[in-house]
Order: C-alpha cells, then structure tokens, then sequence
C-alpha cells in the first residue's frame, strides 16, 4: 500500500504541529530550559566611586528582601553595598539605603543595562560587609551563619515571592515590587 502524497503545504502544517507539540513538551516537563540565565557578575559592579567611570543607569527597580533564620529576622544594615571594598565613595548595583528591622527591605538595583540580578548577588554583596554569604565562587549556596558549611546542609529552607513558594532560591531573578522572604529553619 502506497503512502498518499502530500502537498507542500501540508508538509508544512505537518512539520509545525509537530514543532508546536515539542514546544509545548519541553514547556511542561522541562520548563527550566525557558529561565534566564542569572548574571552573577552584577555584584562586582559599581556606581561611580573613585575607581569606576561613571556607567550610568538604564535599569533601576526596587524588590523587597526579608531574612528570617529560627523565627528571627536578620537585619540588613542601611547603606550595604554603598562604599565597599573596590567601589569607594560608589555603590554596587545591588544596595540598601535604608534598613528595616521589621518587615521588609528595600534593595536598590541600578544597572546600565537590562540584567537578571540573582537574589544570590545580593548575598554576595552582603558578605563583604560580614552579613551573611554564598559559598562559592563556584558553589553559590547560601552559608547564612558564615560556618563554611552549605545552609542546604543545616536548614530546610523555604523562599516566597509575593506570597508564593519559589523552588530557584539562590538563583531566583529578581523584578520590580517582588516581596521575596527567605525562611531558613534548623533541622
């Protein structure tokens, strides 16, 4: 029995449905394949400062971080990120001006470019100031107690954003307006 013939327009039909089926597949069962990839280099950039030319700003948002380690709520100092260690007298594009004890805070993320900022960068920044740290450089896990042990390891931990439960944690890219609230709780 001798298979009908098709027309090329119908190949073509063919040919993107099956596409189409694929796309929606991979969408599905792997929907990871679709996240941005995180710009971990973000933390090393700095606003003007004595050894930085000024960049300027084409991104500038505001998402919201609360740190709660066993019920208690890690305070993120006013001005971390602002006059580090190889940005004096500047500010990296993640910062804080102002802190809040209870609640959340506010981070400043001032880019010259549209970026993915991984919440990790912010921790990155953090730690320069003895906040709480990733392990890496190649790692980056949480280390929320600087004991050089993965947090993985010590706490289950769980991470809302705007009220949902989010599974990219260190990875997660943040966006304008996002409340994110990293809960960390010993085992």
């Amino acid at each position: 029995m001798q298979m009908p013939s098709l027309s090329a327009e119908q190949w073509l039909i063919s040919i993107a449905a099956v596409l189409t089926i694929g796309f929606f597949a991979v969408a599905v069962y792997q929907p990871e394949v679709f996240d941005p990839d995180p710009d971990w280099d973000v933390s090393d950039g700095c606003l003007g400062g004595l050894d930085h030319a000024d960049v300027g700003i084409s991104e500038h948002y505001h998402p919201n971080l609360k740190v709660i380690v066993d019920g208690q709520q890690i305070p993120i100092e006013p001005n971390t990120g602002i006059d580090q260690t190889g940005c004096r007298e500047g500010m990296r594009w993640i910062h804080v001006h102002d802190a809040s004890d209870s609640g959340f805070t506010k981070l400043h993320i001032e880019t010259p470019s549209k970026m993915n900022v991984p919440l990790g960068a912010f921790f990155e920044i953090w730690d320069r100031e003895g906040g709480p740290k990733l392990m890496g450089p190649d790692d980056k896990k949480f280390d929320i107690n600087r004991n050089g042990v993965s947090d993985w390891e010590e706490f289950d931990i769980s991470l809302t954003v705007n009220g949902d439960s989010n599974d990219k944690f260190e990875e997660y890219i943040m966006e304008d307006y996002d409340d994110i609230e990293l809960i960390f709780v010993s085992k």
